[in-house]
């Protein structure tokens, strides 16, 4: 509610960056590698021209400092109108959306270190999990506990994306959040954690089971789980997408099941990044990719399953930078 418009970073061709954001963001702003950094009042009143005005203002400023030259590639789909209208119109923009997502995908020394960080706060999330599931309880109660591990490493509140969900019939629909369901005996639990630290996310999923499990979800788990071994054993540069994908979904649905999700995704700045690990994606996989693989069974009667690590694609195939492992059995809780 007191944003005039996006966040900008503007980029010259000799990699000057200049950033644009309101007062509220300047001090993290300032602690980037920005040349300059641009702000406009949003909170406070002294300036009482409406928002997008003040950050029309701002950004005028911000090009008159950079003097950009000719057209100017944005990523379009983060463009508002009122935006491309300060930019000079959509007529003056080129869309690089594309080209950006390319090379968001092969990460820097730093950002595999920040990831690493990203992943140790997943298996903070993880290592809660038990303690915190309890038959007779709610989904939110566990999850309470589950949050507060993250936070707690990463010194601060954080945002946390994914999937916390229990039963037979939840699991089975892939996703979603906690809820006031109460957590039964029997009940398989997917906890699909991802934290976002210093600006990058981890992703993560182990499912656990509330007491004995039936002999058809361990089923479903050995499944899985034979899946992310195959995983390691496949995951290298050089291969597409569709034809890292295709051996796992035709495993899965071979024995019975259905994994009608993407079977993993990138991860960045962005929780899901290109490429996605789906039917028909050429992209090819390449060092310096840091990729979340997921590979999961799904099936009405008996529930659902997932089971996810993060993955960094090296010259040689792939380093694990998921700091835990995952049980061969379900783990019951």
């Amino acid at each position: 509610p007191f944003d005039g418009g996006p966040s900008l970073a503007l980029i010259g061709p000799e990699g000057q960056v200049h950033l644009l954001c309101n007062e509220l963001e300047t001090s993290a702003a300032e602690t980037s590698r920005a040349d300059t950094v641009h702000s406009y009042e949003s909170l406070g009143f002294s300036d009482l021209r409406p928002l997008p005005q003040r950050y029309a203002s701002a950004l005028e400023g911000m090009l008159e400092t950079a003097k950009p030259r000719g057209r100017i590639a944005v990523e379009g789909a983060g463009v508002p109108l009122a935006l491309a209208r300060a930019l000079g119109g959509t007529d003056e923009l080129i869309s690089f959306d594309a080209a950006l997502w390319r090379a968001r995908s092969i990460k820097t020394d730093a950002e595999i270190e920040t990831l690493r960080r990203c992943a140790q706060a997943t298996a903070e999330g993880h290592a809660a999990v038990p303690e915190a599931l309890r038959a007779g309880e709610t989904e939110l109660a566990a999850w309470r506990e589950v949050r507060m591990a993250m936070e707690h490493f990463a010194g601060t509140r954080i945002p946390v994306a994914g999937d916390f969900i229990s039963g037979v019939e939840r699991t089975a629909r892939i996703g979603g959040p906690p809820t006031t369901r109460v957590v039964g005996q029997g009940d398989p639990v997917i906890a699909d954690l991802a934290p976002r630290v210093d600006g990058y996310w981890g992703d993560s999923c182990r499912t656990y089971c509330i007491g004995e499990p039936s002999a058809a979800l361990r089923e479903i788990y050995a499944l899985s789980h034979a899946a992310l071994e195959r995983v390691r054993e496949t995951l290298r540069p050089g291969i597409t997408a569709h034809d890292f994908d295709a051996p796992l979904r035709a495993m899965i649905h071979e024995a019975g099941y259905e994994n009608i999700i993407h079977m993993g995704h990138g991860i960045g700045t962005s929780v899901h990044e290109w490429p996605r690990l789906v039917p028909g994606e050429e992209a090819v996989l390449k060092p310096g990719m840091v990729l979340m693989v997921e590979p999961g069974a799904y099936r009405a009667d008996v529930g659902g399953v997932r089971l996810e690590q993060m993955f960094l694609i090296t010259e040689e195939g792939h380093e694990l930078l998921s700091p835990f492992e995952i049980a061969a059995e379900i783990p019951v809780v």
